[in-house]
């Protein structure tokens, strides 16, 4: 039977069983339990009855046939570390009936997932399953694939892309290997069946299935995140492993959990297929991915925010500042626009533009719809190359701001002249965290703050200073924009010890 005709064969079961499902309150996931458990308690089943058992039984079969499929494309990733002992501090180094011990040394292994996806070799799995250390830079002094058949080969790494968490190896023993093909990940559907494959706890092929619970989801986890969300179960071992979908195609990479035992709490993510193409095809043809810049620093919109925009949703990427000299620039963006779609397509958040920005090639021209003043407004952008972080960040350098619950930046030309505040020096306050000791201060967004305990303020540079050299509590003098034009207020802000 081929891919097709198993998910042909799953979908018509699906459908067939779903009256009776909701009659009996029959659920799918059990599906191979209650087949057990009416063999065990029906001796002579009613025509009905067996009916149902059969599109049970049919629809178990399905999956195991499914399993038998992709599973010889998945593999064991093992690692190993040489880790060296740290020198002993011996007090008796120069006794003369003492000889000191040399330091120790130790194999760190680990173990992963990987996902054969050419019948010559390549494989892809997660940067941290071949890397260690704080920023993932270390990769493993060695690296075995084991197969199903459990047959070892030494891999290789041909790439690494950690602010994706992805990593493409290749092992050259063998040819005609067992693959699974890519699946169009944007065509996934919420409440989709999905089987996951991996080694989870060292639990070699383990097969687990689920529904897809959502898409486009961000979990803080990499730099540029759109992940598939899953319950599946999916545990520590299966990172780097594959989802696939009933067609028998690869519709991701399982790459971390959210649970706050450690273990499988129903909230799986694995990075989509087509994000998964785009990253190996260039590590394969470059040796390192490259991406395209925008040149802003945005920011999600809240319902605070919208509300203070006027805008009907809170939606899309706020645009806080234009870095000089970019694209974004060059094109006429300014800060307080509203990124609401590119190339047609929602923009949900931040997130989602970051990602859509980066994996596009430098030289790429994408269309960006915004919303400025409450008008929407088309502008062409062409990308330049990401080459390292724009300089561009919020001012969070210490805990003090993070303690404060706001964030600072400094006032620009077009900010100025958004708000009304012409001819004003000082610090512009771009958020106020909810509850902080800055919202029950009275201080809002949009408040420039121009004096700091009497010292005036031009930079965050200043601020920062007047921050470090107050104690206590420091006197706040802010301008205000409003409808009656600019007001002046003083703010008694208590620091933190």
């Amino acid at each position: 039977m081929s891919p097709s005709s198993v998910s042909t064969h799953i979908q018509q079961h699906i459908k067939r069983m779903a009256p009776r499902r909701h009659r009996r309150k029959v659920e799918m996931r059990t599906s191979i339990a209650l087949v057990a458990l009416a063999t065990a308690l029906t001796v002579n089943p009613a025509p009905g009855d067996a009916a149902g058992l059969q599109d049970l039984q049919a629809f178990s079969d399905a999956f195991a046939e499914l399993t038998a499929r992709v599973s010889p494309a998945v593999v064991a990733v093992k690692t190993e570390q040489e880790i060296s002992g740290e020198p002993l501090n011996d007090i008796f180094r120069n006794h003369p009936f003492v000889r000191p011990r040399e330091p120790d040394s130790e194999i760190r292994e680990g173990l992963g997932s990987g996902v054969i996806v050419s019948a010559d070799g390549y494989i892809i799995t997660n940067n941290h399953v071949i890397t260690s250390g704080r920023e993932r830079d270390h990769v493993a002094d060695r690296i075995l694939v084991e197969l199903a058949d459990r047959r070892s080969f030494e891999a290789r790494v041909i790439g690494r892309d950690p602010r994706t968490d992805l990593a493409v190896l290749k092992i050259d023993e063998m040819e005609d290997l067992p693959f699974l093909s890519f699946t169009d990940s944007d065509e996934l559907g919420v409440g989709e069946w999905v089987v996951a494959i991996g080694n989870p706890f060292g639990q070699l092929h383990t097969v687990t299935t689920g529904i897809v619970s959502a898409v486009g989801r961000s979990a803080h986890l990499s730099d540029y995140e759109d992940y598939i969300q899953t319950d599946a179960a999916i545990n520590p071992g299966n990172s780097g492993g594959a989802l696939v979908d009933t067609r028998a195609g690869l519709v991701g990479i399982n790459t971390a959990i959210m649970s706050r035992s450690g273990g499988h709490q129903g909230i799986g993510f694995a990075i989509p297929a087509n994000l998964v193409q785009n990253i190996m095809s260039q590590l394969i043809e470059n040796g390192e991915v490259h991406r395209g810049m925008l040149g802003v620093q945005i920011d999600n919109v809240d319902a605070d925010m919208a509300q203070a925009l006027g805008l009907e949703r809170n939606e899309g990427a706020l645009v806080e500042e234009v870095v000089d000299d970019t694209p974004a620039q060059e094109a006429g963006i300014e800060a307080l626009d509203v990124i609401v779609a590119v190339d047609g397509e929602l923009v949900e958040g931040k997130a989602a533009l970051r990602a859509y920005i980066a994996h596009k090639p430098p030289g790429t021209q994408v269309v960006l719809t915004l919303l400025r003043d409450g008008r929407e407004k088309s502008v062409p952008v062409t990308l330049t190359a990401l080459e390292t972080p724009v300089a561009a960040a919020p001012s969070e350098p210490d805990d003090d701001n993070e303690r404060l619950g706001l964030r600072v930046r400094n006032l620009t030309d077009e900010v100025a002249d958004r708000l009304g505040l012409d001819e004003q020096d000082g610090v512009i306050i771009s958020r106020v965290q909810r509850g902080s000791r800055a919202q029950r201060a009275g201080l809002q967004q949009y408040d420039l703050i121009v004096e700091v305990n009497r010292e005036a303020i031009s930079d965050i540079e200043d601020y920062e200073d007047a921050l470090e050299q107050a104690t206590g509590t420091a006197l706040l003098m802010i301008r205000r924009p409003s409808r009656r034009g600019t007001l002046t207020d003083v703010v008694a802000l208590r620091l933190p010890d």
